[in-house]
């Protein structure tokens, strides 16, 4: 594995994305917890990673780490106790990174350096960022009330994370499938949003990595 710089952190921020969506995929593989205790584990792995890889200020790194150690303990305590509603505060703590790593990767990849293979693939972690924020709000929704879409099994918010993070990337892209509709109005409104975000996101990441890339090359001109 080659050392984290500069020039490949983003490489290890869009693979810790991709691991944290393949193993949500893989909970429903294994029988009983076992599935939902590699996406625990994996999510873990992932804060980690990204937090070595984006680098940014003390502050953030601070709040990765006390969020860290909150999804731990809440996980803990989920296996001994029934605690109501550690469901929304696992939640709220992923909410709270996927917005964090957001933006600290955004003004990274838009404000500094050159345009490269490892900004290129930080663009893509933003894209895989702004899915999993709606796909963490699309799970709020779900356990707040059961029917806010249709198409979706009953389950764990870990056992609907993948379907509802597939459900998200689909409307992200505009494809919409119809295979899983928002009922209530709260729902369409955050759905026609994030359309509405996905479309704009192609638009202004792609002008700006072309916008810098111009200016750089005048520059060396």
């Amino acid at each position: 594995m080659k050392q984290l710089t500069h020039d490949n952190n983003f490489v290890y921020l869009c693979g810790a994305l991709i691991a944290l969506l393949f193993s949500a995929a893989l909970v429903q593989e294994f029988s009983g917890t076992w599935g939902e205790d590699i996406f625990t584990l994996t999510s873990m792995l992932m804060l980690v990673v990204s937090i070595k890889s984006v680098h940014t200020d003390m502050t953030w790194k601070k709040t990765v780490y006390v969020l860290l150690g909150f999804l731990f303990i809440l996980s803990i305590l989920a296996k001994v106790f029934a605690f109501a509603y550690s469901m929304y505060l696992n939640l709220i703590i992923l909410l709270l990174f996927f917005a964090g790593s957001f933006w600290t990767a955004y003004k990274q990849i838009l404000f500094e350096g050159k345009v490269d293979t490892n900004k290129m693939i930080g663009s893509l972690s933003l894209y895989l960022l702004l899915g999993l924020m709606w796909t963490i709000l699309y799970l709020i929704l779900i356990e707040l009330d059961s029917q806010s879409f249709s198409g979706l099994e009953s389950g764990s918010w870990k056992q609907n994370f993948s379907q509802v993070a597939y459900y998200s990337f689909v409307t992200l892209t505009t494809l919409g499938y119809g295979d899983i509709l928002p009922v209530n109005k709260v729902a369409q409104f955050f759905v026609y949003m994030e359309a509405v975000v996905g479309v704009f996101y192609m638009a202004i990441i792609v002008s700006s990595l072309i916008s810098l890339r111009l200016t750089s090359l005048e520059k060396k001109e």
